[in-house]
C-alpha cells in the first residue's frame, strides 16, 4: 500500500494571548490546490474525449492543439505541486514529475513546430522529450516498489522474472512489425529512435507484470491508479504504432484521448503521497495474489509454438526461451525447499513419537509406583479405622476418614492419568466379550448409593424390556458410566434425582444400545457444551460453585466410548437438568462376540 505520510511539519510554537492563530499550513494549502487541479483534470479529459468525438478525425485547433496540451500541463503542475509538499524528499515523485514534464515539452514542441499538415521531420527534438518520458516513470515505479514492498526473497524475484520475460516475449510477437519497420529507416539514429519506442513499451509493460506477480506487494487504490495508467499510456503508443506500420492511424480520433487518460491516472496516483493522514479506519490489509508466472509460462510456450509456424522476431523467440528456461528454476528450488522440509519433517515426527512414548512409559511407571503405596496407606487406614491396631478416639476417626476420602481421590487421579496414556496411545479394548449392559448399569448404580445418599440424591437404573449385549471390555464400559453417574451426582442438589435409562433402538438392521444419564442437578452453560470433552475443562457454573474436580472425567468417557465404536451426546438446561446420552452398537440375542 502506498505510503501517504505528510512531510515533516515544523515546530509549532504556542501562539501569545494577543495573537491571532496563523493561517493553515503550507500541506493543507497545497493539497487542496491538487485536489482542485484534479477536478479540472478531469473536466479537461472529458473534453477532451467529446471534442475529438464530435470532430470525427477532422482538423481543430483548439481540440487537437490546445486541449491536447491542456491535458498535459494542468497534471504537471499537480506534479510539482506535490513535489514542493513533500519537500523534494520523494524521489519517485520527482522522477515521475520530471518524465511527464519532458513528454509534455515534447509534445509542445511537435504541436509548435508542425506544418499545416501536421507534419515534424523524424527524428526531432520532440522525440527527445517523450522517449525520456519512459526511463523516467520506469524509475519512480522501481524506486516506489522498493520503498513500499517488503523484503524480497529468492522466489518473489524468480517469480517476478519468469511474469517479465514471458509479458516481453507475447509483446515482442504483438511488436514484431514495428521492430521490423524500425530497421528499415535512412539512418542508424533514425532506426535507433524508432526502435527506442516499441521496446520501452515492451520494458515499462513487463516491468508491471513482473511487479504485480509478487503476492507480497502491499497493493491500495493510488498503486492501481499508477498501473492503470503506464498500461492504457502503452497500449496506446502501441495501437498507434501498429496502426502506423498499416498506415492506417489518423490524427485527432478518440484514440488520441488514451495518452491523456493515462496520465490523468497516473495524476490520481501522484497526488495520494505526502497527503495530510486521514483518521484510520478499521480495514483489511488487501494483497495482489495473482497466478502471473503461470501465465507468463503459458505465454511463452505459446510464442515458441507460435515461432514454429510463422516467422517472428528473433527477439520474441529469445525472450521466449528465456521465460521458459527460467520458469524451471523456481521448480528445482522449490523442489530442493521441499525436500529439505520433508526430511526436517520426518525428523521432528520421529522425535514427536520418542517424547510421546516417553511421556507414555514415564505415566505407566508412576502409575505403578503411586499405586503400590497408595494401595498400603488405603489398606493399613482400614486396618485402622475397624480397630485392628486398638481404640482410635472420635476425634482421630474424623481425621483418618478425610485421609481416607483424600487417599481414594488421589488414587482415582492416578488411575484417569493412566488411562488417558492409553488413550493417547491408541490402545483399544484389549479383552472383547460379550456384555451385559444392563448388569453393567446395575452394579455402577449400587457402587454408587452411598455416594448418592450421602447428597440425598434419589439414583435408580431403569432398564427396558429388551436384553442389551455389547462386544467390548466390561472394565472399561463399567468405569465409563461410573464417571457420568458420579458426576449427575456430584451436580445434583440435595433432594434431586438420578436416573440410567436403558432402551434399545433398530437402526435399518442394526441394533444400537441408548442409555440416558438424566439428573435434576445444575445444568450446564450453552456456551461450555462445546468444550465439555476437553481435557481439564471445567463448566463455568462448576467452577463458582467450587464443586472440586479435575476435568477429566468426561474427556475418559468419550475416549472410552469412541473405543467400543459409540457416540456420547449431551442436552442441558441451566438450573433444569442435564443428559449424557450414550449409544453403543449392541450385538443380537443370538450372536457370539
Amino acid at each position: 500500500m502506498l505510503s501517504t505520510q505528510a512531510a515533516s511539519a515544523p515546530a509549532r510554537v504556542r501562539p501569545r494571548p494577543d495573537e491571532r492563530p496563523s493561517a493553515e499550513p503550507r500541506g493543507i494549502r497545497v493539497s487542496k490546490t491538487t485536489g482542485w487541479l484534479l477536478w479540472v483534470t478531469a473536466a479537461l479529459n472529458v473534453a477532451f474525449l467529446v471534442g475529438l468525438i464530435l470532430t470525427e478525425g477532422s482538423p481543430n485547433p483548439f481540440v487537437n492543439v490546445w486541449l491536447s496540451e491542456a491535458t498535459q500541463w494542468v497534471p504537471i503542475g499537480i506534479f510539482w505541486l506535490v513535489a514542493v509538499r513533500t519537500g523534494f524528499t520523494r524521489l519517485e515523485v520527482v522522477l515521475a514529475a520530471a518524465g511527464v514534464t519532458l513528454s509534455a515539452v515534447g509534445d509542445t514542441y511537435y504541436s509548435l513546430a508542425m506544418d499545416s499538415k501536421g507534419y515534424l521531420p523524424f527524428p526531432s527534438v520532440a522525440d527527445i522529450g517523450y522517449l525520456l518520458f519512459y526511463p523516467l516513470l520506469l524509475a519512480a515505479v522501481v524506486v516506489l516498489v522498493r520503498g513500499q514492498s517488503v523484503r524480497f526473497s529468492r522466489s518473489m524475484v524468480l517469480d517476478s522474472t519468469v511474469a517479465s520475460l514471458g509479458s516481453a516475449a507475447a509483446l515482442a510477437v504483438i511488436l514484431g512489425p514495428v521492430l521490423t519497420d524500425a530497421s528499415s529507416g535512412s539512418s542508424f539514429f533514425a532506426d535507433a529512435v524508432a526502435a527506442a519506442y516499441p521496446l520501452f513499451d515492451l520494458i515499462l509493460i513487463a516491468v508491471i507484470v513482473g511487479i504485480t506477480a509478487s503476492p507480497r506487494l502491499r497493493v491500495g487504490p493510488r498503486w492501481i491508479a499508477l498501473t492503470l495508467g503506464l498500461v492504457v499510456f502503452t497500449v496506446d503508443d502501441i495501437v498507434y504504432a501498429l496502426l502506423e506500420h498499416t498506415d492506417s492511424y489518423v490524427s485527432g480520433t478518440p484514440m488520441d484521448a488514451g495518452w491523456a487518460i493515462g496520465l490523468a491516472l497516473i495524476t490520481w496516483w501522484v497526488d495520494g503521497i505526502g497527503r495530510p493522514p486521514r483518521p484510520a479506519r478499521p480495514r483489511r490489509e488487501s494483497r495482489l495474489v495473482l497466478p502471473v508466472p503461470a501465465f507468463a509460462v503459458a505465454a511463452g510456450l505459446g510464442v515458441l509454438l507460435y515461432g514454429t509456424q510463422v516467422r517472428i522476431s528473433p527477439l520474441a523467440l529469445v525472450l521466449a526461451a528465456a521465460t521458459v528456461g527460467l520458469a524451471a528454476v523456481p521448480v528445482m528450488f522449490r523442489q530442493g525447499v521441499l525436500s529439505r522440509l520433508l526430511v526436517g519433517q520426518e525428523k521432528v515426527l520421529r522425535q514427536l513419537r520418542e517424547l510421546d512414548r516417553a511421556k507414555s512409559e514415564m505415566i505407566v511407571t508412576l502409575n505403578h509406583e503411586l499405586r503400590t503405596p497408595l494401595t498400603s496407606i488405603r489398606g493399613y487406614l482400614e486396618m485402622v479405622l475397624d480397630g485392628d491396631g486398638g481404640p482410635v478416639p472420635e476425634e482421630a476417626e474424623r481425621m483418618l476418614q478425610v485421609v481416607g476420602h483424600n487417599t481414594a481421590r488421589l488414587q482415582t487421579l492416578v488411575d484417569d492419568m493412566l488411562i488417558i496414556s492409553r488413550l493417547d496411545a491408541q490402545v483399544g479394548p484389549p479383552i472383547r466379550s460379550s456384555v451385559d449392559l444392563d448388569e453393567v448399569l446395575r452394579r455402577v448404580v449400587t457402587s454408587a448409593q452411598p455416594f448418592a445418599k450421602s447428597r440425598n440424591v434419589d439414583l435408580a437404573v431403569e432398564c427396558g424390556d429388551v436384553s442389551l449385549t455389547i462386544a467390548g471390555d466390561e472394565a472399561q464400559l463399567e468405569r465409563a458410566f461410573t464417571n457420568l453417574t458420579q458426576n449427575a451426582v456430584k451436580f445434583t442438589r440435595s433432594g434431586g434425582s438420578v436416573r440410567l435409562v436403558s432402551a434399545a433402538a433398530l437402526e435399518g438392521e442394526s441394533i444400537t444400545a441408548v442409555v440416558d444419564i438424566v439428573d435434576t442437578g445444575i445444568g450446564i452453560p450453552a456456551e461450555d457444551v462445546p468444550q465439555l470433552f476437553t481435557r481439564f475443562f471445567r463448566a463455568s457454573n462448576a467452577q463458582t460453585g467450587a464443586v472440586p474436580g479435575t476435568g477429566l472425567g468426561l474427556s475418559i468417557v468419550q475416549g472410552l466410548i469412541e473405543a467400543h465404536e459409540g457416540q456420547v451426546t449431551v442436552t442441558s438446561a441451566v438450573g433444569y437438568g442435564t443428559t449424557f446420552r450414550v449409544t453403543l452398537p449392541a450385538l443380537p440375542e443370538e450372536s457370539p462376540a
